[in-house]
């Protein structure tokens, strides 16, 4: 494919059903999955070479793994990406949160609980001052990096503008959040270059939920939503109007996982073809029981546990450096090996209504969409640190170039792993001396020790001053 050109003008409906049909085309999802059929043991194990050292998988071969039913070649599919995973990200774990100003929604969506039929559900947005009240009691719990996650209340780009503005204004004491993703409805053009020359803006999240048309417009019968192509073009509209990074995610449970996942990896790869970026982040959640949503008391797919950690495993195979972000519940031991395996990025307490975070929300406006039960941020650093895992609280690396500290000259030659891991252990000394209990600092410099001994050379010489100088009471110093 030919790079994209990108136009100043706005999408018209014509390019916008061209571009939809070049994301997904059915035929060669069916080809893919027909070719991922035929590969026998040997053709399996021949990928799985490929894949640990770190090349990826295309379509196809990722088509073939996802078929794949024999436990013990399942069983050699998530060792080997349990060793990728392990090579990329070196047990490194980021750590955000959402935060959910509103949950009105003019959608119906038949499996979500803020779907615009339940009367009873109650609606509201929150002010400006009342996200500040929350974004100061994360930042008082340790959080940096915020989500803000939005259904379509048809509010617009003003009131996510002035939102962002006040998370992005909260100071408490030195601290500060310092970036802001947003999970919200597909905007044109224009909202987006508005956004984007108004706003410090992270990840771009819109998950197309599945990329089967006819399943897509059942679960939607009505609102904006129910759009399919204008969905599956956003991240183009995204990219067109100057973000950097855009994160996309399927619904589990709702079709067949594996030909949307096919899909999906097709979606990435048209994307890093088209615009030479491809996508941030995966996300899966998965489909959950909720009140007045019927969709989501019967499953197309059971996804359960075991095959959850499947998908996960064959998705890091394919997609090696790209954040894998898990925002579902899961038993506490799954969720543990997911972080072994392929997880790299944690979404917590998510509670999705207005005022979760302090005494003004009101629970009952959740409409049962509590993603996973609510968990301190420091039980759960204290379990990761505990468990060997390191707990990133560092978001400056997301964005190039990066400011704080330039590297020293005639120092060895950086990765762009050297650099999460040096900003993952500074961020985890100044929340381990700025908020932590004296059982949770032992574990955790316990872990920094651990980790400053798998560096190397200058490398670890610069760490270990940067950790000094955080002892010392500097904060935010970051390669």
């Amino acid at each position: 494919m030919e790079r994209q050109t990108f136009s100043s003008t706005e999408w018209s409906r014509d390019r916008v059903e061209q571009t939809a049909a070049r994301i997904y085309d059915p035929e060669k999802v069916d080809k893919a999955l027909a070719v991922g059929r035929a590969a026998d043991a040997t053709a399996i194990r021949d990928l799985l070479q490929k894949a640990t050292r770190g090349l990826g998988l295309a379509c196809e071969e990722a088509a073939a793994l996802l078929q794949v039913e024999a436990p013990g070649l399942q069983a050699e599919i998530i060792e080997a990406a349990r060793q990728i995973h392990a090579e990329n990200f070196r047990r490194r774990i980021t750590l955000t949160t959402p935060i959910c100003p509103s949950n009105r929604c003019v959608n119906d969506c038949l499996y979500c609980p803020l779907r615009r039929s339940d009367a009873k559900l109650k609606r509201r947005s929150a002010t400006a001052a009342e996200v500040q009240r929350e974004v100061m009691a994360l930042l008082d719990e340790g959080y940096r990096c915020l989500m803000v996650v939005m259904g379509d209340d048809r509010s617009g780009v003003p009131y996510l503008r002035d939102l962002v503005s006040a998370v992005y204004g909260v100071r408490s004491g030195y601290r500060q959040i310092e970036r802001v993703d947003i999970n919200i409805n597909p905007l044109s053009l224009a909202e987006l270059r508005e956004l984007r020359q108004a706003l410090r803006l992270g990840i771009y999240h819109v998950f197309q939920e599945t990329y089967d048309p006819e399943v897509y417009a059942r679960l939607h019968p009505d609102g904006p939503k129910s759009d399919y192509a204008w969905r599956l073009t956003c991240h183009d509209r995204a990219y067109e109007a100057g973000f950097e990074t855009v994160g996309m995610g399927i619904l589990l449970g709702v079709s067949d996982y594996r030909p949307d996942i096919v899909a999906m990896l097709m979606h990435a790869q048209y994307l890093a073809e088209i615009y030479g970026r491809a996508p941030h982040s995966i996300t899966y959640p998965r489909l959950i029981p909720a009140q007045a949503a019927p969709a989501s008391h019967e499953p197309a797919c059971d996804i359960n546990d075991d095959v959850f950690r499947f998908v996960i495993a064959v998705t890091r195979l394919a997609l090696p450096t790209t954040e894998l972000i898990l925002c579902t519940p899961v038993p506490t031991e799954v969720r543990r090996d997911l972080y072994g395996l392929g997880i790299s990025q944690v979404s917590i307490g998510s509670l999705s209504y207005p005022g979760a975070y302090t005494s003004d929300g009101d629970p009952s406006a959740a409409g049962v969409l509590a993603i996973g039960r609510p968990r301190a941020l420091e039980a759960l650093i204290y379990r990761l640190c505990e468990a060997g895992f390191l707990p990133n609280l560092c978001c400056t690396c997301l964005r190039v170039p990066t400011r704080g500290l330039e590297v020293p000259e005639g120092a060895e030659k950086w990765s762009f792993q050297d650099r999460h891991t040096t900003n993952a252990l500074v961020a985890l000394k100044e929340y381990l001396l700025d908020h932590a209990s004296f059982e949770t600092q032992m574990v955790g410099n316990h872990l920094i020790q651990k980790q400053l001994s798998m560096l190397s050379g200058k490398i670890r010489s610069l760490v270990v001053e940067l950790l000094e100088e955080v002892e010392a009471g500097l904060r935010r110093q970051r390669i």
